[in-house]
């Protein structure tokens, strides 16, 4: 067992691919190096764009309808759901996580872990907290250790250090949070022996942000005018639509601006530099770590290891099932599911709202979703429905929340602003 390397599993909330992969989008000197030291997947898909189920998939393999965490309350993880932890604990890992947000208890998520520390959203990594965190990697942390580290800093609000709060380093607080960011990760890498160790960089969901202030203030106050008569029925039918333009933050749908994220690994030994732009999905990450470490387990998992594709053996592209149940409860009028087909095809409809338009867009020509195709290839759309529906989605698998439960969770997420 002393031969296992140690596993840094880095999860910022709220970071997008482009703003890892796009020259001049950002300044991160340390996680750039990290990417071209390591292999890079370009079109990584989130299972869904809240946080609570994108955990729930990154920690079992399975999708949200799967491992029963469908948003941040209500349910919690199906009981007969193996975690990532326990599968290392079994094999002699030490199982650590850093987390905070909505990521809560409640949920059953702490399954495997030897201590699960949740911090206060103030405590971060630019307060003392972060300083405490950086020595126990060095005293605390037992080896062979696996620590799940949850990044809040990008979430609203943002924070961004003095030094990176100018507009060399962008024209909003999202590029500015993520090269402050990238710097307490560049220390962080100072205090683990970086080579010997495993690290996997990835983001829970994407993010719809501003180009510029002048473009959040006027965002805000469309969204406010928006939101106060979307209770009229013509408003209801399509409010996601509307809202879009002028929405920020993430989990009100499925579009590929808030479920592409970045996906690094890296290790010196086991880890190939190169890059593939290969669809795969979140799921996916879990059974990649134990292809990697040598682990085999007879547990059954939805996602399948990306080695292959690591090491060029594998080029296929492997479909996404995506959704959106609402930011904090499940609610039927919120509800989005979709497919993502092999960075070719989106399809998203609505499984209770009958007067939705359902949504198709060619990406190979439309990366940014803008032309609806649905209603000029209804076969298609129709065709991607029905693969979806087959995945019998709809039903609720995980374990009911208790009355005292479910209130200490929505009070935390009131607090957070997940709800009004």
């Amino acid at each position: 067992m002393t031969n296992l390397k140690n596993i840094l599993f880095i999860v910022v909330d709220c970071l997008r691919a482009d703003y890892i992969y796009e020259p001049n989008k950002s300044q991160i000197p340390n996680i750039t190096k990290l990417k071209n030291n390591g292999f890079s997947f370009l079109n990584t898909i989130a299972t869904t764009t809240t946080t609570s189920p994108s955990f729930s998939s990154l920690l079992t393999g399975l999708y949200p309808f799967e491992n029963g965490v469908r948003s941040h309350s209500g349910y919690a993880l199906k009981k007969d759901v193996i975690t990532f932890p326990e599968i290392l604990q079994k094999h002699g890992y030490h199982t650590y996580a850093e987390v905070t947000g909505p990521f809560v208890k409640e949920l059953g998520l702490t399954k495997g872990f030897e201590e699960f520390n949740y911090r206060d959203r103030k405590e971060t990594i630019f307060s003392n907290w972060g300083k405490t965190l950086l020595k126990k990697f060095k005293t605390h942390y037992e080896s062979p250790w696996f620590t799940f580290l949850h990044i809040w800093s990008l979430h609203e609000p943002r924070m961004v250090l003095n030094e990176f709060n100018k507009k060399e380093y962008g024209n909003s607080n999202y590029p500015r949070a993520i090269a402050s960011i990238d710097k307490y990760l560049g220390e962080l890498f100072k205090v683990i022996e970086v080579d010997d160790t495993i690290i996997i960089l990835t983001g829970d969901h994407g993010e719809q942000t501003y180009r510029s202030f002048i473009e959040k203030n006027i965002k805000k106050i469309i969204y406010k005018i928006i939101k106060k008569i979307k209770k009229h029925q013509l408003f209801k039918i399509s409010f996601a639509k509307m809202v879009r333009p002028f929405h920020t933050g993430h989990g009100f749908s499925i579009y590929d601006i808030l479920v592409k994220v970045p996906l690094i690994f890296y290790n010196k030994e086991l880890v190939p530099t190169n890059h593939s732009t290969t669809q795969i999905r979140q799921i996916d990450i879990f059974p990649t770590i134990l292809d990697l470490i040598k682990i085999k387990t007879n547990n059954k998992v939805t996602g399948k290891s990306t080695l292959p594709i690591i090491e060029q053996k594998d080029y296929k592209h492997r479909d996404a099932y995506l959704e959106a149940v609402g930011r904090a409860i499940p609610n039927k009028e919120e509800w989005l599911a979709g497919i993502r087909i092999a960075n070719k095809f989106k399809y998203i409809y609505s499984p209770f709202r009958k007067k939705y338009k359902d949504e198709l867009y060619y990406l190979e020509k439309d990366p940014f979703e803008k032309r609806n195709l649905a209603q000029i290839y209804p076969d298609l759309a129709e065709k991607f429905k029905e693969r979806i529906n087959n995945l019998k989605f709809k039903k609720f698998v995980g374990e009911r929340l208790k009355k005292e439960e479910r209130e200490k969770v929505e009070k935390r997420l009131r607090a957070l602003g997940y709800i009004d």
